[in-house]
């Protein structure tokens, strides 16, 4: 009898949209901090800097809700949001940290979703490929038996 190589149920969802859904909402945090840091520092009136930040954060949003809709869109918005963000060091040097930080988990979640929603997929056609092994199995036995019961 084969040996079920697959033990755990496959958990539904993407992971990629998963992550970077993940990544997108933490963005939204991170412009709004940048707002409220701008704001600290002077940088423009705040009616200036409380709409820039409305917009970005907004747009971060929408890229949100795009990767549920539709990936590729919500990918590409969701990597304008973060060029936007490390762009956002021009004008506070700071930023440029929290900028860089934010692209590698942006890649990375890029990377590893997309990693792990292939090895879901092979999994999920392992999985139905032993399943219809046992049944064949199950069928094949439960004939064998009717045969040798009908031989006796």
């Amino acid at each position: 009898m084969a040996r079920n190589p697959l033990t755990a149920p496959i958990p539904k969802g993407s992971a990629l949209a998963q992550f970077t859904l993940t990544m997108l909402i933490l963005e939204i945090f991170v412009v709004l901090f940048g707002g409220v840091a701008a704001i600290g520092l002077r940088l423009a009136s705040p009616g200036v800097i409380w709409t820039v930040t409305g917009v970005g954060m907004a747009f971060c949003l929408i890229a949100a809700i795009a990767i549920r809709k539709s990936p590729n869109v919500g990918l590409v918005l969701g990597s304008i949001a973060q060029a936007v963000v490390l762009a956002m060091g021009i004008w506070m040097p700071v930023s440029l940290v929290v900028g860089i930080t934010f692209l590698a988990l942006w890649v990375a979640s890029i990377y590893w979703g997309s990693k792990l929603d292939r090895e879901r997929e092979i999994r999920r056609v392992e999985q139905a490929q032993w399943e219809a092994e046992q049944e064949a199995n199950a069928h094949e036995g439960t004939q064998t038996e009717a045969e040798d019961g009908s031989n006796s």
